[in-house]
């Protein structure tokens, strides 16, 4: 085989990977607007309103860790959007109550694709994906406990996923198809953790600064059903992303997604 024909071929294999990129954003934004009109747990707002919370934010984790951070944002917004329609016409979506969470895919997408890999280069620019990732949960964090320091322990699962993205940047975690049983699932359970919480960063600072919800609300009625909806979020997430990677696993695209490693050069 001469030069001619491996160059064609790298064209074609990296061709192939980029459709199958695609066809992946596509299937998670579908999913995500369909899974937002299949209610949770309830949203209790200002003066009684009460907003649905959805299945969708099981999805939320998986545009990052299978797209990277740029697909990821731009499918996760395309997903808050396309879910934001889709539940228009009912009233009771917590997207319509706080429009900051339609950005909550696309924040996931962004910083969990970002915490994928300890160096992650943007336009030739190479970014500590996880630093820049625990830049932001700290930020979410001392946002949240400047007005609610009395009910401070709401931040817990923000502050578990910025020890362990800061973990990531020392330490590489790689999915390996080949294992059974639950480690097959649990090598992910970190990154869809982090994505769940980062979904959920757009609802907590929307319920901040625009319901201004009570401290004790926050401590004592949203946190216990935080603790429920994003590990569950987490746990079929890390389920559904280790399907997907098994299935692809010979595929280009997916060697860009399953590591914290440093990239090849």
């Amino acid at each position: 085989m001469n030069a001619s024909d491996v160059e064609q071929d790298m064209v074609l294999i990296e061709g192939r990977s980029e459709t199958i990129r695609i066809v992946v954003g596509v299937v998670l934004a579908a999913l995500y607007a369909v899974l937002a009109l299949l209610p949770m747990s309830g949203f209790v707002g200002a003066g009684g309103v009460t907003s649905l919370l959805s299945f969708a934010i099981i999805i939320a984790p998986l545009f990052g860790l299978l797209l990277g951070p740029t697909r990821g944002f731009v499918f996760g917004l395309i997903a808050g959007i396309l879910a934001y329609i889709v539940t228009l016409p009912f009233g009771t979506s917590v997207y319509i109550w706080l429009p900051p969470t339609i950005l909550g895919p696309a924040i996931a997408g962004l910083f969990t694709g970002l915490a994928m890999k300890k160096t992650t280069i943007i336009k030739g620019v190479r970014l500590p994906g996880p630093i820049l990732t625990a830049l932001f949960l700290a930020a979410i964090i001392v946002l949240y406990e400047i007005p609610n320091y009395s009910a401070w322990w709401f931040m817990a699962p923000y502050m578990l996923a910025l020890i362990i993205v800061l973990f990531l940047q020392v330490r590489s975690i790689e999915f390996n198809p080949d294992r059974q049983g639950p480690m097959r699932y649990l090598q992910l359970l970190p990154y869809t953790f982090i994505g769940a919480m980062l979904d959920h960063s757009m609802m907590a600072m929307g319920s901040v600064y625009l319901l201004v919800l009570d401290p004790a609300i926050f401590g004592f009625v949203i946190f216990p059903l935080v603790l429920l909806e994003r590990g569950l979020a987490a746990i079929v997430g890390a389920v559904i992303a280790s399907v997907v990677l098994g299935a692809f696993r010979n595929a280009v695209w997916i060697e860009a997604q399953v590591s914290s490693a440093e990239p090849r050069a």
